[in-house]
Protein backbone atom coordinates (compact mmCIF):
# COMPACT_ATOMS: atom_id res chain seq x y z
CA UNK A 1 0.00 0.00 0.00
CA UNK A 2 0.74 3.62 -0.91
CA UNK A 3 1.46 6.12 2.27
CA UNK A 4 -1.90 8.13 2.95
CA UNK A 5 -1.34 11.96 1.89
CA UNK A 6 -3.20 14.49 0.91
CA UNK A 7 -1.96 14.67 -2.81
CA UNK A 8 -1.22 18.61 -4.66
CA UNK A 9 -1.29 17.54 -8.35
CA UNK A 10 1.81 17.70 -10.47
CA UNK A 11 2.49 21.02 -11.73
CA UNK A 12 4.05 23.02 -14.37
CA UNK A 13 5.38 26.40 -13.28
CA UNK A 14 2.57 26.44 -10.54
CA UNK A 15 -0.24 25.27 -12.96
CA UNK A 16 -1.63 22.36 -12.47
CA UNK A 17 -0.69 19.48 -15.63
CA UNK A 18 -3.30 17.76 -17.36
CA UNK A 19 -2.76 13.97 -16.83
CA UNK A 20 -1.71 13.68 -20.54
CA UNK A 21 1.22 16.46 -20.27
CA UNK A 22 4.53 14.61 -21.38
CA UNK A 23 7.39 14.37 -18.57
CA UNK A 24 9.53 17.29 -20.11
CA UNK A 25 12.72 18.50 -18.41
CA UNK A 26 12.75 22.40 -18.73
CA UNK A 27 15.31 24.42 -18.84
CA UNK A 28 15.79 27.97 -17.13
CA UNK A 29 17.98 29.40 -20.32
CA UNK A 30 16.61 32.13 -22.34
CA UNK A 31 18.02 33.37 -25.27
CA UNK A 32 19.35 37.20 -25.11
CA UNK A 33 20.94 37.77 -28.34
CA UNK A 34 24.85 37.63 -29.17
CA UNK A 35 28.35 38.47 -27.88
CA UNK A 36 30.67 41.37 -29.13
CA UNK A 37 29.95 42.38 -32.42
CA UNK A 38 32.19 41.71 -35.34
CA UNK A 39 32.45 43.42 -38.63
CA UNK A 40 32.05 40.92 -41.69
CA UNK A 41 30.49 41.76 -44.80
CA UNK A 42 29.59 38.36 -45.83
CA UNK A 43 28.14 38.05 -42.53
CA UNK A 44 26.34 41.50 -43.59
CA UNK A 45 24.71 39.64 -46.18
CA UNK A 46 22.81 37.00 -44.72
CA UNK A 47 18.91 36.28 -43.88
CA UNK A 48 17.86 34.68 -40.91
CA UNK A 49 15.37 31.58 -41.25
CA UNK A 50 13.23 30.69 -38.04
CA UNK A 51 10.74 27.98 -37.58
CA UNK A 52 8.98 25.85 -34.63
CA UNK A 53 7.18 22.51 -34.47
CA UNK A 54 6.28 20.36 -31.66
CA UNK A 55 8.05 17.46 -31.02
CA UNK A 56 8.61 15.00 -28.65
CA UNK A 57 5.90 17.19 -26.42
CA UNK A 58 7.84 19.83 -26.76
CA UNK A 59 8.85 23.30 -28.97
CA UNK A 60 11.45 22.46 -30.89
CA UNK A 61 13.30 25.77 -32.50
CA UNK A 62 15.26 26.61 -35.22
CA UNK A 63 17.53 29.97 -36.18
CA UNK A 64 19.56 29.74 -38.91
CA UNK A 65 21.72 32.21 -41.18
CA UNK A 66 22.69 32.32 -44.37
CA UNK A 67 22.98 33.86 -47.66
CA UNK A 68 20.23 31.55 -49.35
CA UNK A 69 16.90 31.51 -47.41
CA UNK A 70 15.75 28.86 -49.63
CA UNK A 71 18.52 26.46 -48.33
CA UNK A 72 18.12 27.41 -45.20
CA UNK A 73 14.92 26.36 -45.13
CA UNK A 74 15.24 23.08 -46.64
CA UNK A 75 17.77 22.40 -44.12
CA UNK A 76 15.68 22.81 -41.57
CA UNK A 77 12.90 20.91 -43.31
CA UNK A 78 15.80 17.41 -43.16
CA UNK A 79 16.23 18.44 -39.06
CA UNK A 80 13.00 18.51 -38.19
CA UNK A 81 12.18 15.66 -39.66
CA UNK A 82 15.30 13.75 -38.17
CA UNK A 83 13.87 14.98 -34.98
CA UNK A 84 10.25 13.95 -35.76
CA UNK A 85 11.61 10.38 -36.97
CA UNK A 86 13.63 10.03 -33.38
CA UNK A 87 10.27 10.84 -31.83
CA UNK A 88 8.75 8.15 -33.08
CA UNK A 89 11.11 5.66 -32.34
CA UNK A 90 12.14 6.93 -29.12
CA UNK A 91 8.76 7.58 -27.25
CA UNK A 92 7.51 5.13 -24.55
CA UNK A 93 4.34 6.45 -24.72
CA UNK A 94 3.65 5.14 -28.16
CA UNK A 95 3.11 1.49 -28.56
CA UNK A 96 4.71 1.71 -31.95
CA UNK A 97 7.99 2.64 -30.50
CA UNK A 98 11.42 0.75 -31.12
CA UNK A 99 11.80 2.16 -27.32
CA UNK A 100 8.14 0.25 -27.18
CA UNK A 101 9.09 -3.47 -28.50
CA UNK A 102 12.32 -3.26 -26.65
CA UNK A 103 10.71 -2.79 -23.41
CA UNK A 104 7.91 -5.14 -24.02
CA UNK A 105 10.68 -8.17 -25.31
CA UNK A 106 13.98 -7.55 -24.28
CA UNK A 107 13.63 -9.47 -21.10
CA UNK A 108 12.84 -12.64 -22.76
CA UNK A 109 15.06 -12.82 -25.94
CA UNK A 110 17.98 -10.64 -27.43
CA UNK A 111 16.15 -7.78 -29.45
CA UNK A 112 18.21 -6.44 -32.58
CA UNK A 113 18.29 -2.49 -32.28
CA UNK A 114 19.10 0.55 -34.89
CA UNK A 115 22.43 1.21 -35.37
CA UNK A 116 22.07 4.68 -34.08
CA UNK A 117 19.44 3.30 -31.20
CA UNK A 118 21.79 0.51 -29.93
CA UNK A 119 25.13 4.16 -29.88
CA UNK A 120 23.00 6.05 -28.02
CA UNK A 121 21.66 3.04 -25.76
CA UNK A 122 25.35 2.08 -25.04
CA UNK A 123 26.36 6.02 -24.43
CA UNK A 124 23.88 6.05 -22.35
CA UNK A 125 24.92 2.90 -20.30
CA UNK A 126 28.32 4.04 -20.71
CA UNK A 127 27.24 7.62 -18.29
CA UNK A 128 25.42 5.49 -16.26
CA UNK A 129 29.06 3.82 -15.42
CA UNK A 130 31.20 6.95 -15.38
CA UNK A 131 28.44 8.52 -13.15
CA UNK A 132 28.33 5.51 -10.81
CA UNK A 133 24.75 5.40 -11.70
CA UNK A 134 23.43 8.87 -10.88
CA UNK A 135 22.45 9.21 -14.51
CA UNK A 136 20.60 5.53 -15.34
CA UNK A 137 18.33 5.27 -18.25
CA UNK A 138 16.19 2.22 -16.18
CA UNK A 139 14.22 5.03 -14.17
CA UNK A 140 11.03 4.27 -15.93
CA UNK A 141 8.95 2.28 -13.17
CA UNK A 142 10.06 4.46 -10.63
CA UNK A 143 8.40 6.71 -12.61
CA UNK A 144 5.44 5.09 -12.79
CA UNK A 145 5.55 4.12 -9.38
CA UNK A 146 5.89 7.78 -8.21
CA UNK A 147 3.04 9.26 -10.97
CA UNK A 148 5.42 11.20 -12.54
CA UNK A 149 4.48 9.12 -15.98
CA UNK A 150 0.66 9.51 -15.85
CA UNK A 151 0.77 13.04 -13.56
CA UNK A 152 -0.80 11.75 -10.95
CA UNK A 153 1.59 12.07 -8.22
CA UNK A 154 1.89 9.51 -5.44
CA UNK A 155 4.54 8.16 -2.61
CA UNK A 156 4.75 4.42 -2.93
CA UNK A 157 4.87 2.77 0.34
CA UNK A 158 8.58 0.94 1.19
CA UNK A 159 7.66 -2.59 0.11
CA UNK A 160 6.28 -1.36 -3.47
CA UNK A 161 9.20 0.70 -3.69
CA UNK A 162 11.64 -2.57 -2.78
CA UNK A 163 9.87 -4.44 -5.64
CA UNK A 164 10.43 -1.55 -7.56
CA UNK A 165 14.06 -1.14 -7.17
CA UNK A 166 14.30 -4.79 -8.07
CA UNK A 167 14.02 -3.78 -11.91
CA UNK A 168 16.40 -0.38 -12.06
CA UNK A 169 20.08 -0.56 -12.52
CA UNK A 170 21.74 -0.04 -15.66
CA UNK A 171 23.16 -3.40 -14.49
CA UNK A 172 20.12 -5.34 -15.76
CA UNK A 173 20.69 -3.89 -19.35
CA UNK A 174 23.07 -6.42 -21.04
CA UNK A 175 23.79 -5.00 -24.48
CA UNK A 176 26.21 -6.81 -27.44
CA UNK A 177 28.11 -4.76 -29.79
CA UNK A 178 28.78 -7.81 -32.29
CA UNK A 179 25.24 -8.75 -32.71
CA UNK A 180 23.97 -5.17 -31.94
CA UNK A 181 20.94 -6.73 -29.54
CA UNK A 182 20.08 -5.76 -26.11
CA UNK A 183 18.81 -8.09 -23.30
CA UNK A 184 17.27 -7.68 -19.69
CA UNK A 185 18.57 -10.07 -17.17
CA UNK A 186 14.64 -10.01 -15.27
CA UNK A 187 11.22 -9.30 -16.32
CA UNK A 188 9.87 -5.76 -15.65
CA UNK A 189 12.93 -3.59 -16.77
CA UNK A 190 12.13 -0.91 -18.53
CA UNK A 191 14.56 1.75 -20.63
CA UNK A 192 12.87 5.43 -20.46
CA UNK A 193 15.00 7.71 -22.66
CA UNK A 194 13.42 10.98 -21.63
CA UNK A 195 16.36 12.57 -19.71
CA UNK A 196 18.91 12.22 -22.69
CA UNK A 197 16.58 12.27 -25.80
CA UNK A 198 16.12 16.21 -26.77
CA UNK A 199 19.86 16.48 -25.90
CA UNK A 200 20.35 13.67 -28.92
CA UNK A 201 17.70 15.00 -30.80
CA UNK A 202 19.48 18.67 -30.71
CA UNK A 203 22.99 17.53 -31.62
CA UNK A 204 21.43 15.18 -34.45
CA UNK A 205 19.38 18.40 -35.95
CA UNK A 206 22.63 20.04 -35.95
CA UNK A 207 24.49 17.15 -37.57
CA UNK A 208 22.38 17.86 -40.22
CA UNK A 209 22.20 21.75 -40.79
CA UNK A 210 25.96 21.33 -40.31
CA UNK A 211 25.99 18.94 -43.39
CA UNK A 212 23.78 21.07 -45.31
CA UNK A 213 26.59 23.84 -45.36
CA UNK A 214 24.70 25.63 -42.27
CA UNK A 215 27.40 27.71 -40.20
CA UNK A 216 25.81 29.67 -38.05
CA UNK A 217 22.48 28.26 -36.44
CA UNK A 218 20.68 28.34 -32.94
CA UNK A 219 18.53 24.51 -32.25
CA UNK A 220 16.37 24.78 -28.64
CA UNK A 221 14.19 21.88 -27.46
CA UNK A 222 11.70 23.55 -25.03
CA UNK A 223 14.95 25.48 -23.63
CA UNK A 224 15.62 22.56 -22.06
CA UNK A 225 18.66 21.51 -24.22
CA UNK A 226 20.39 23.79 -26.69
CA UNK A 227 22.66 23.51 -29.51
CA UNK A 228 24.54 26.62 -30.98
CA UNK A 229 26.51 26.94 -34.28
CA UNK A 230 28.69 29.70 -35.24
CA UNK A 231 27.55 32.93 -34.10
CA UNK A 232 24.70 35.31 -35.57
CA UNK A 233 26.00 37.69 -37.73
CA UNK A 234 27.48 40.72 -36.54
CA UNK A 235 28.07 38.29 -33.13
CA UNK A 236 31.10 36.39 -31.58
CA UNK A 237 28.56 33.92 -29.93
CA UNK A 238 25.57 33.39 -28.90
CA UNK A 239 24.11 34.97 -25.40
CA UNK A 240 21.87 33.04 -23.43
CA UNK A 241 21.07 33.79 -20.06
CA UNK A 242 20.09 31.31 -16.88
CA UNK A 243 17.08 32.09 -14.74
CA UNK A 244 17.02 31.63 -11.00
CA UNK A 245 15.40 28.30 -9.97
CA UNK A 246 12.94 30.44 -7.48
CA UNK A 247 12.53 33.06 -9.28
CA UNK A 248 12.47 32.60 -12.92
CA UNK A 249 11.97 36.48 -14.09
CA UNK A 250 15.27 36.95 -11.96
CA UNK A 251 18.33 36.18 -14.43
CA UNK A 252 21.50 35.19 -12.70
CA UNK A 253 23.81 34.16 -15.28
CA UNK A 254 24.87 35.15 -18.99
CA UNK A 255 26.48 32.36 -20.73
CA UNK A 256 28.37 32.98 -24.09
CA UNK A 257 27.66 29.86 -26.83
CA UNK A 258 29.73 29.30 -29.78
CA UNK A 259 30.03 25.46 -31.22
CA UNK A 260 28.65 24.31 -28.09
CA UNK A 261 25.99 22.69 -26.01
CA UNK A 262 24.35 23.76 -23.15
CA UNK A 263 21.72 21.66 -21.04
CA UNK A 264 19.42 22.42 -17.38
CA UNK A 265 17.73 20.11 -14.74
CA UNK A 266 15.93 21.45 -12.18
CA UNK A 267 13.88 20.64 -9.57
CA UNK A 268 10.94 23.07 -10.15
CA UNK A 269 9.32 22.55 -13.57
CA UNK A 270 7.51 19.17 -12.19
CA UNK A 271 6.00 18.27 -8.68
CA UNK A 272 3.68 17.03 -6.47
CA UNK A 273 2.92 17.70 -2.21
CA UNK A 274 2.20 14.64 0.22
CA UNK A 275 2.23 15.17 3.62
CA UNK A 276 3.70 19.07 3.43
CA UNK A 277 6.55 17.71 1.36
CA UNK A 278 7.40 18.77 -2.35
CA UNK A 279 8.62 15.67 -4.72
CA UNK A 280 10.36 16.75 -8.00
CA UNK A 281 10.53 14.64 -10.69
CA UNK A 282 14.18 13.79 -10.94
CA UNK A 283 15.17 10.50 -9.71
CA UNK A 284 18.09 9.49 -7.74
CA UNK A 285 18.10 5.52 -9.13
CA UNK A 286 20.13 4.10 -6.18
CA UNK A 287 18.14 4.48 -3.64
CA UNK A 288 14.41 5.05 -5.91
CA UNK A 289 13.30 8.25 -4.40
CA UNK A 290 13.37 11.98 -5.75
CA UNK A 291 16.26 14.11 -5.03
CA UNK A 292 16.29 16.22 -2.30
CA UNK A 293 19.15 19.41 -2.62
CA UNK A 294 20.43 21.05 -5.36
CA UNK A 295 17.44 23.09 -7.46
CA UNK A 296 18.95 23.24 -10.77
CA UNK A 297 22.24 22.06 -12.85
CA UNK A 298 23.03 23.71 -16.14
CA UNK A 299 25.91 22.24 -17.98
CA UNK A 300 27.88 23.74 -21.09
CA UNK A 301 29.55 21.23 -22.84
CA UNK A 302 30.47 20.26 -26.72
CA UNK A 303 27.42 17.71 -27.04
CA UNK A 304 23.81 17.87 -26.17
CA UNK A 305 23.80 14.00 -24.69
CA UNK A 306 26.65 14.86 -22.45
CA UNK A 307 24.85 18.21 -21.50
CA UNK A 308 21.89 16.53 -20.67
CA UNK A 309 23.09 13.60 -19.15
CA UNK A 310 25.74 15.41 -16.67
CA UNK A 311 22.88 17.60 -15.74
CA UNK A 312 20.83 14.89 -14.15
CA UNK A 313 23.67 12.96 -12.72
CA UNK A 314 24.79 16.24 -11.42
CA UNK A 315 21.55 17.09 -9.76
CA UNK A 316 21.53 13.46 -7.70
CA UNK A 317 25.21 13.99 -7.15
CA UNK A 318 24.90 16.97 -4.78
CA UNK A 319 27.34 19.94 -4.91
CA UNK A 320 30.23 18.14 -3.28
CA UNK A 321 29.99 15.40 -5.28
CA UNK A 322 29.52 16.78 -8.70
CA UNK A 323 32.55 19.15 -7.37
CA UNK A 324 34.81 16.35 -7.03
CA UNK A 325 33.21 14.72 -10.80
CA UNK A 326 34.00 17.63 -12.85
CA UNK A 327 37.37 17.46 -12.21
CA UNK A 328 37.25 14.40 -14.45
CA UNK A 329 35.19 16.68 -17.09
CA UNK A 330 37.58 19.45 -17.79
CA UNK A 331 36.40 20.05 -21.17
CA UNK A 332 32.83 20.76 -19.44
CA UNK A 333 31.26 23.98 -17.33
CA UNK A 334 28.92 23.52 -14.77
CA UNK A 335 27.10 25.75 -12.47
CA UNK A 336 24.69 24.33 -9.69
CA UNK A 337 22.21 26.44 -7.40
CA UNK A 338 20.96 25.19 -3.91
CA UNK A 339 19.22 26.30 -0.90
CA UNK A 340 21.96 27.29 1.68
CA UNK A 341 21.15 25.99 4.92
CA UNK A 342 21.01 29.48 6.47
CA UNK A 343 18.75 30.28 3.95
CA UNK A 344 19.08 32.16 0.68
CA UNK A 345 20.26 30.65 -3.23
CA UNK A 346 23.61 29.17 -3.25
CA UNK A 347 25.52 28.78 -6.31
CA UNK A 348 28.70 26.65 -7.08
CA UNK A 349 30.51 27.29 -10.57
CA UNK A 350 32.03 24.61 -11.92
CA UNK A 351 35.40 24.77 -14.16
CA UNK A 352 34.93 28.58 -14.81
Amino acid sequence: MSEQHTITPLTQNGRVMSTSWLIVLMLTLVVVGGGQPTSSASQSQSVMYQEARRLMWTKFEIIAYGPDRARLAEAAEAAFDEIDRLDRQMSNYSDASELTYINRHAWREDVIVEKDLFDLLKLSIDYSRSTDGTFDITVGPLMKTWGFFDSQGRVPGPAELKAVMARVGFKHVLLNARTRTIRFDCEGVELDLGGIAKGYAVDRAGEILRASGVECAFITSGSSSICAIGAPPGQTSWRVEVSDPLDRAHRLAAIELKDQSISTSGCHEKTFESGGKTYCHIMDPRIGRPIEGLLSATIITQSGVEAEALSKALMVMGVEKARAFMKTRPHARAILYYRQPEGGLGCARLNF
